[in-house]
């Protein structure tokens, strides 16, 4: 019967839907963590604290971003290409050390000029210290999860991106507050310390199995550094711009409007998330189909796999985005009294979140066919739309007026990589 289905559907697309749902209940499981983590926060430290602590986690994905340097999309595209034993510890190896390098660059830089600055981002020099902690660690992280993904260990990856750091923080953090034991910005302590712990876990899997290896040709690794940089260059502007730009954002709304506002976006940016929950667990073990598709030649393979993840998302999606409509207000209500009147602040993410998870993993799909250098365009020219807008819209209306920039930067930024896709292969991702 099984057998059946696949002779059916295809071969890809029964590994989409195999590995597609693991991702998909993985992520779900993740979803209800971080909502519980979120609604743990605010309800206890409030609307202040939980601005600051999204921003800090906005910082450090800047940071790690920097110090991947496109490394994550880099192996993925490389290691599902050639899979053997001995390409993925080559390739693993000189991630891992690209990116140790980089981040101790990063940590001079921040350890130097942070005391200059940091009034201006966080209410304590303290969020500088953990910052630098926590670099390097999530970088590893980041880096090791893509390897898995790039092996299709759909599973392994789900769980080092979006199930491990909310559960072990969740568990520390109510542990910590149940015992009255006095630390200071507590939410931000507990997420490091569980960042330290899955770092020792991802270290492991991978780095110190191969710890031999990395020290016999380190200095090899080193001298590689530049070549492997050039190459991973594209997928980090792609990957650096749409952070840089939330981020920007971020910092514009609570420069104009304070943490409780900026507590009050992200809260509803997480609600509205629950929409790309379809296309993110798809899009996980698509990349290396994409990717290894391409190399093979096989175009009309290619056309199908995306035309069958987009409508499939769509179905899924629809009734989801019609619920968190029509109940904002009840959903934000949920965080607490502080969150009541952003409902629809949330109605006017949703549009822009659900047009984005209705378009299909393109941007996936043009970087792994080659194509990364028009995402990376696209990408800056819309980010840097979204941050003029942000600095028109904010100071006048405040927080909707970073929800209607967030709008207006998931209709260009998807309509124009749509329209790249059907110019350079012919057909739009949904459809027959």
């Amino acid at each position: 019967m099984i057998q059946n289905l696949i002779d059916r559907l295809g071969k890809d697309q029964w590994e989409l839907i195999k590995g597609g749902s693991t991702a998909f209940i993985v992520r779900i499981l993740g979803i209800i963590l971080l909502y519980v983590l979120t609604l743990y926060i605010t309800n206890n430290f409030g609307a202040e604290i939980y601005g600051e602590f999204t921003f800090f986690q906005l910082s450090l994905k800047i940071l790690s971003i920097l110090s991947i340097a496109g490394l994550d999309a880099y192996l993925l595209r490389y290691i599902s290409e050639n899979p053997s034993k001995s390409n993925i510890q080559i390739l693993n190896n000189q991630g891992s050390v690209s990116v140790v390098i980089h981040s101790l660059i990063l940590i001079a830089l921040v350890y130097f000029l942070g005391p200059y600055c940091y009034q201006y981002f966080f209410s304590d020099s303290i969020f500088l210290t953990i910052l630098v902690i926590c670099l390097l660690p999530f970088a590893i992280i980041k880096i090791n999860a893509e390897s898995f993904r790039a092996l299709k260990k759909s599973l392994i990856y789900s769980l080092y991106e979006y199930g491990l750091i909310p559960l072990f923080t969740l568990i520390i953090l109510f542990g910590i507050h149940r015992s009255s034991i006095e630390v200071q910005q507590l939410p931000t302590v507990a997420y490091t310390i569980a960042l330290l712990l899955i770092f020792l876990i991802s270290l492991f899997q991978w780095q110190l199995k191969n710890i031999g290896s990395i020290v016999r040709k380190f200095k090899d690794h080193i001298a590689d550094i530049p070549s492997t940089n050039k190459k991973s260059f594209p997928f980090l502007i792609a990957g650096s711009i749409l952070f840089i730009g939330q981020w920007t954002i971020s910092f514009i709304l609570k420069y104009f409007e304070g943490n409780v506002a900026l507590g009050n976006f992200d809260a509803a940016l997480k609600i509205a998330y629950l929409l790309m929950i379809p296309l993110t667990a798809a899009s996980v073990i698509a990349a290396p189909i994409f990717s290894k598709r391409f190399s093979d030649s096989k175009e009309e393979k290619l056309k199908s796999i995306l035309k069958f993840i987009t409508n499939g998302v769509l179905l899924v999606t629809l009734p989801l985005a019609l619920i968190l409509f029509f109940y904002s207000t009840e959903l934000m209500s949920l965080y607490g009294s502080e969150f009541t009147e952003s409902g629809n602040i949330l109605k006017i993410i949703v549009v822009g979140i659900f047009f984005n998870s209705i378009t299909g993993p393109i941007a996936v799909f043009l970087q792994m066919t080659e194509n990364q250098s028009i995402v990376q365009n696209v990408f800056l020219i819309s980010t840097l739309l979204n941050i003029v807008l942000a600095f028109f819209l904010i100071p006048s209306y405040g927080i909707e007026g970073a929800a209607w920039s967030n709008l207006i930067f998931q209709i260009f930024v998807n309509g124009v990589l749509l329209y790249y896709v059907y110019k350079k292969f012919g057909y739009l991702s949904f459809g027959v």
